[in-house]
């Protein structure tokens, strides 16, 4: 499973020691993917058939989704609650798999599920039926373990598998993509339309369960069993992935081995970013610069007397909250009207 890469779009902040501070705003994108230092991602897909044909099978330990229109579903979620209050506009969100036997005929398009399905697990098997343990895996009949058999096969919202559109998932898909330009191996991008920050919104504020996992090593979005319908509800309920014209598309999952071929959530946005304030030890001529933040994210902080040649004063300040204080106690030379110019830079 996957690692978080932030690639930032450096964007500095220019102000002068007497000047009002600026405000621009920075384009960030984030890559969300499994690898040694990112687990968030689930995904997993189930298939159609008797209780000992697929029915009641959960593909969640494969290296490999399949995704059809009619007989197999897909399902995938990514944890984005790092994102939380961290952006002023999300400017795209990209679903990035890669195809594995590249079909030429029909789409797949991507759903944003139900509320009430948001409980389902990921599983630890790669297919095959298992009863009981409480392993409260997704199924194409039941979204959760019943012990055994279910008495009543039915996914939270109360239908016997995930097909129906506006109560399993909305109607309107985030995106679509045509199989005619897949290639195997290769990228297989579908674009989001629609209120991007309400998705964004809704998503973040909810993260897995820390220190719980299912018996697949996979993270646990609720920690209760799903006795009772509906599904207890999460803010993040994820995506289900659907083809058209019963083409089969294989994309590599979450589990493939080569992690530079798992599915990526592909995040860009624009943060607020402005150097606040400027302060002036009238005693000691020490500068404190006061500029917006992220907590725990890593900046440089310059200084110029010309704006041509900057002279890098400490390129290890954390993020403190919203707001970071640095102060500047051996001022770098002035100009000769008395003025010197600090900026702050994002780090990778």
């Amino acid at each position: 499973m996957t690692s978080l890469k932030w690639r930032k779009i450096l964007v500095f902040c220019l102000v002068c020691i007497c000047s009002t501070a600026y405000q621009v705003a920075t384009a960030i994108t984030v890559v969300f993917r499994n690898d040694a230092d990112y687990q968030g991602t689930d995904d997993t897909f189930v298939r159609n058939g008797n209780a000992f044909s697929g029915g009641m099978s959960n593909f969640g330990n494969c290296a490999t989704i399949e995704i059809n229109g009619q007989t197999r579903i897909g399902l995938i979620r990514f944890d984005v609650s790092s994102l939380k209050k961290k952006y002023l506009q999300i400017n795209s969100v990209t679903l990035r798999l890669f195809s594995k036997n590249a079909p030429q005929n029909g789409s797949v398009s991507a759903h944003r599920l139900d509320i009430a399905n948001s409980a389902w697990r990921e599983g630890g098997n790669c297919g095959g039926t298992v009863f009981g343990g409480n392993r409260h895996e997704v199924t194409w009949f039941h979204l959760a373990d019943y012990g055994g058999l279910s008495s009543k096969p039915s996914w939270a919202s109360g239908t016997a598998g995930p097909t129906d559109p506006g109560i399993d998932y909305d109607d309107e898909a985030l995106g679509v993509t045509d199989n005619l330009d897949s290639s195997e191996n290769t990228k297989f991008d579908i674009e989001f339309d629609g209120d991007l920050n309400g998705l964004i919104d809704d998503w973040s504020i909810s993260s897995p369960i820390q220190g719980l996992r299912d018996r697949g090593g996979n993270p646990c979005w609720t920690s209760d069993w799903n006795w009772n319908q509906p599904a207890p509800e999460t803010t993040n309920e994820g995506i289900l992935l659907k083809g058209s014209d019963n083409t089969t598309h294989i994309f590599h999952s979450s589990e493939a081995k080569d992690k530079e071929l798992r599915p990526q959530l592909i995040v860009t946005y624009s943060a607020t970013f402005e150097i606040i304030k400027i302060i002036r030890d009238p005693d000691t001529g020490a500068a404190t610069i006061q500029f917006s933040s992220s907590p725990g994210e890593e900046y440089a902080v310059d200084a110029s007397y010309d704006l041509h040649t900057w002279e890098e004063l400490d390129d290890g300040v954390i993020g403190e909250k919203d707001k970071t204080e640095f102060v500047d106690d051996f001022l770098a030379p002035e100009n000769e009207a008395g003025e010197i110019f600090y900026r702050v830079r994002t780090l990778d």
